[in-house]
């Protein structure tokens, strides 16, 4: 004991209370379900308008005089455009916020729409049309890029994964209404054989020939009914763009979890940082190159089944229903990867199993290996949607927590630019002439089979969730949800 002046006895060794940090306050508001169905249409017309095209491959070859490559390149400019402005639009996500950065794509996304309907002459649609798919990907990168960051800002732990896959599923299924939307508005187009027998007289010789010719027959119905489709698509655009600018604010007044009221890095140093993050990189090669090549695969689908027969209308529902699949599965997928937390590699290396063996299987029947059949193939083609589609969601929550503290918005832009960029190299092999489609199913196997060996090497780690996860005096943890937490009030 120590006695000072004023009498007062204290110990020699004194006891300091720790000081108790006041937890954040977080609120979970219901109108985040509107922003996420309004951000989610979004991706549902940027994806519908990049995939216009290759559903209804064989009207437009008619009518504008194009090959097989220039339905390639008209997915591929946007893939293109994209992955030379993913990282702006990011830099533009942090700075600017969502509001003005998913403004921008919609202004970027109904100008794209709309310089197609300007003129059906062939001589200058080639132009027009490229131009409209340049914009238009430039217009996805926010809708692409931007699900995990709209999660984060908006929903709770419990809620991320759902709320991520939800906008995912809505990019993938604009693809898959295209399959059926184009071919629904756009006839195939309708021959009429013709055989003209042609008598040649010469002085010492006659000559009789027998002409057979192939003669379309509904050239200005086709045209007319794929402007009509350029001006929907457009119409669509136009509302959508008038929506967000009517209400989308960036974010909440209050976080939904601690790591959503938490600073991110700079945005220099934060790609600084993902260079060198090797365990970011895992996932996402583990992502980018399955994704990427089989997002690709379905623009050009019509192409790769018309060399066994399948018309262009059955091609269109065999892809739809594959992609809604995976849509369905991404949903149900990510509810219970936000119920089972933390065990997002296992479900990742399950459906990555499912899925090499449907596409094994879709590619003997392509290939005559085994004997054709149609009811196979759609069983095939969708079970591989299914499985493969339905991982997106999850890769996207994993890269955010394998990059943490990074922003949400430029991790998810990273993941989607070495999926565009992996899509791009898939479509440019459409140039080499006289390469046939042979080649693509097994390009989508072994991407497939190249995701599943990096996934067993990449470490599980989940930093962000971590930190939202609080343990109590008592050693249990409580983890911050939308159902039971103390701190979090809802408006």
């Amino acid at each position: 004991m120590d006695d000072r002046k004023d009498g007062v006895r204290t110990p020699l060794l004194e006891v300091v209370k720790p000081e108790v940090k006041q937890s954040v306050k977080t609120a979970v508001y219901t109108r985040r379900w509107y922003m996420l169905a309004l951000y989610s249409f979004v991706c549902f017309c940027q994806a519908l308008v990049w995939n216009t095209w290759g559903p209804i491959t064989q009207s437009a070859k008619v009518v504008f005089k194009w090959e097989d490559s220039n339905i390639g390149m008209l997915a591929n400019w946007g893939n293109i455009a994209y992955i030379f402005t993913v990282f702006p639009a990011c830099y533009l996500m942090d700075v600017k916020g969502l509001r003005r950065s998913l403004l921008g794509c919609c202004l970027l996304m109904f100008l794209g729409t709309g310089i197609r309907c300007i003129t059906s002459h062939p001589d200058y649609t080639l132009w027009t049309m490229n131009a409209g798919a340049v914009l238009n990907g430039v217009a996805g990168t926010v809708p692409f890029a931007g699900p995990p960051l709209l999660a984060a800002l908006w929903f709770p732990p419990d809620q991320r994964a759902t709320a991520t896959a939800t906008s995912s599923v809505f990019n993938y299924g604009g693809v898959a209404v295209a399959f059926i939307f184009g071919p629904q508005l756009v006839s195939s187009p309708h021959y009429r054989y013709e055989t003209d027998n042609r008598t040649e007289l010469s002085l010492t010789l006659t000559t009789e020939a027998t002409i057979n010719r192939t003669v379309l027959t509904n050239f200005d119905t086709l045209e007319s009914e794929i402007m009509r489709l350029m001006y929907i698509e457009c119409g669509y655009a136009g509302l959508l763009l008038l929506l967000v600018l009517i209400y989308f604010p960036d974010k909440p007044a209050l976080p939904p979890s601690t790591t959503a009221s938490m600073e991110r890095i700079e945005y220099k140093k934060a790609l600084l940082k993902m260079s060198k993050n090797g365990n970011l990189w895992l996932i996402a090669l583990a992502y980018a190159v399955p994704a990427g090549v089989y997002g690709v695969y379905g623009s050009v689908f019509d192409v790769i089944l018309n060399p066994v027969g399948v018309a262009q209308s059955e091609a269109g529902w065999i892809g739809f229903y594959s992609t809604i699949a995976g849509c369905a599965s991404g949903l149900v997928i990510a509810r219970f990867a936000d119920m089972f937390m933390k065990h997002m590699k296992v479900f990742l290396i399950g459906l990555f199993i499912l899925a090499t063996g449907s596409f094994v299987w879709l590619t003997l029947l392509c290939n005559q290996t085994i004997p054709f059949s149609i009811v196979q193939l759609y069983a095939s083609s969708i079970m591989g949607g299914m499985f493969l589609n339905g991982c997106i969601p999850l890769f996207y929550e994993l890269a955010c927590e394998a990059s943490y503290p990074v922003s949400e918005g430029l991790a998810g832009g990273f993941m989607t630019w070495l999926n565009n960029l992996f899509g791009i190299l898939f479509l440019l092999a459409l140039l080499i002439p006289g390469i046939g489609t042979a080649w693509m199913n097994f390009c989508l196997v072994g991407s497939v089979g190249l995701g599943l060996l990096v996934l067993f090497v990449f470490p599980e780690k989940y930093t962000r969730t971590d930190i939202d996860i609080t343990v109590t005096a008592d050693g249990t943890m409580d983890v911050q949800t939308s159902v039971h937490q103390v701190t979090t009030t809802y408006t």
